[in-house]
């Protein structure tokens, strides 16, 4: 090898480790910036991706379905289109019978109950949308068993709920002490007068033992007319609120000369009652007033039987739960007829065809419940008793916030307890006090006719005194 081709190799090696050299610094530096460049890509894309996502947030209670939930236990959450960010959410527990001994009245209940809700954060019943303000319902179906009732409350209590819609007898009175414990108004389906001295615990109808006391009224009236001696016959259910309003009705027999000459008990699971009704007959004869405390599944079953054996001069006077709009479709087109203009019922608000009425003619109120009960289908009597008590409620909310206050458990009770008596054009106005809940005393007395229509015949407003004096009255436990 000459010199020349020396240098030459020479010097291609030198370019090559340079070559080499070179591009392993260039290494260090490219491959830092390609990992760069492919991280904030991936960053880019997954802020896009993100982006374009539905956002969730809290929502309100929606319009209510036309069947109920299929298990007893499944905590349900109703939902609808999220509250803008500046509207502060209220979590209502809702505590409802769908599938238990009392879903019969129950599932129309909690239609009217979340139907009134989806109206007031729609801005159509209260100002609280305007206030900022949104409710949720948190829902629980507890198939009117205690425990389940207790469980439910609980479960509501780690909601942080600042109010309940309950429902039943037994379970309202099992729960009272804790909710007042804890301070949480409590909107009850229950009606029962031991409640209304508890500082937490409310309801929008007149009690049970007024409205069963305005029925031994009108029974001493209607007797009188027909130029009888009036008597009754006592058919309950064996459940808390099937006998709490008994004593209230023995006292106001005695007050009125009406003759208690029968008690029987009928289940609100009966599916006969040829024996008690037969024992009533023998006991009272044909001309007999058959009061029924229990739902109008049971009553309709109570009716049957009097068909059956010829009962054709009683007539029935049922409370507010015994009979409503279903009866004439469980009784059928002849029983119906037959017993048609000899059953009545009390209660403190309107039934459906009435309601109806008033749309028609105009009323607000009215044209706005008409119009939610249109989007769910056939309901009864105790969806305009659930929106009531969704209303009430929510009337509590708004005085509560309009004076300067926190929506607060606390601040909710006194607003309830402050607010000017609340008229609707659909119920009896409601007006409670501090130290004593009472909503109203005021009954209706309807009658159904013989094409199973309704019609309200007349009202009677028991006195409202001392709680303490009226709680003795009407045989309540002080």
């Amino acid at each position: 090898m000459n010199f020349l081709e020396c240098f030459k190799e020479c010097k291609s090696t030198i370019l090559k480790y340079k070559l080499e050299i070179f591009l392993m610094q260039m290494g260090k530096i490219v491959i830092p910036i390609i990992i760069v460049i492919i991280v904030a890509a991936l960053v880019a894309y997954l802020s896009q991706q993100g982006a374009q996502a539905p956002k969730t947030g809290p929502t309100a209670t929606s319009s209510p379905t036309a069947s109920p939930p299929a298990s007893a236990t499944t905590t349900t959450q109703q939902t609808s289109p999220s509250p803008s960010q500046t509207q502060r959410v209220l979590k209502i527990g809702c505590l409802f019978d769908l599938t238990g001994g009392t879903a019969d009245v129950g599932v129309p209940w909690s239609y009217g109950a979340k139907s009134a809700i989806d109206a007031i954060n729609n801005g159509e019943l209260t100002e609280l949308k305007k206030l900022g303000i949104t409710l949720q319902c948190v829902e629980r179906d507890y198939g009117y068993k205690i425990p389940e009732a207790q469980a439910a409350y609980e479960y509501f209590k780690q909601q942080g709920v600042v109010a309940i819609i309950g429902w039943g007898t037994g379970d309202t009175l099992a729960l009272a002490p804790q909710i007042n414990k804890d301070g949480i108004p409590y909107f009850s389906g229950s009606y029962t007068l031991s409640l209304v001295k508890n500082p937490y615990n409310f309801y929008t109808m007149a009690s049970y033992h007024e409205a069963a006391a305005a029925g031994v009224v009108f029974v001493k009236q209607y007797f009188e007319k027909a130029g009888a001696s009036p008597k009754m016959a006592l058919l309950y259910p064996n459940v808390p609120y099937g006998l709490e309003p008994l004593p209230a009705i023995r006292e106001e027999a005695k007050r009125q000369g009406v003759a208690i000459c029968a008690e029987e008990v009928v289940e609100l699971t009966a599916v006969s009652a040829d024996e008690q009704v037969a024992r009533v007959r023998d006991k009272c004869g044909d001309a007999v007033a058959i009061w029924y405390g229990g739902t109008v599944s049971a009553g309709s079953v109570i009716i049957k039987s009097a068909y059956k054996l010829g009962l054709s001069k009683a007539i029935f006077i049922y409370n507010i739960w015994g009979a409503n709009e279903a009866t004439s479709k469980l009784l059928g087109p002849d029983i119906t007829k037959w017993v048609g203009g000899r059953l009545f019922r009390v209660t403190s608000a309107l039934m459906i065809d009435d309601v109806k009425k008033l749309a028609q003619s105009g009323d607000r109120e009215a044209s706005l419940m008409v119009g939610y009960i249109n989007k769910i289908g056939t309901v009864t009597e105790p969806f305009i008793r659930g929106w009531h008590a969704a209303y009430i409620l929510a009337k509590g909310i708004e005085y509560a916030v309009k004076n300067g206050k926190e929506p607060t458990s606390e601040n909710i009770k006194w607003a309830l307890e402050n607010m000017p008596e609340v008229k609707t054009s659909y119920a009896a106005p409601v007006k409670y006090m501090a130290g004593d809940h009472r909503p109203t005393t005021t009954v209706y007395i309807y009658q159904m006719n013989s094409d199973g229509t309704w019609q309200k015949v007349t009202e009677i407003t028991l006195p409202r005194g001392n709680l303490a004096d009226d709680l003795a009255r009407y045989g309540v436990k002080q």
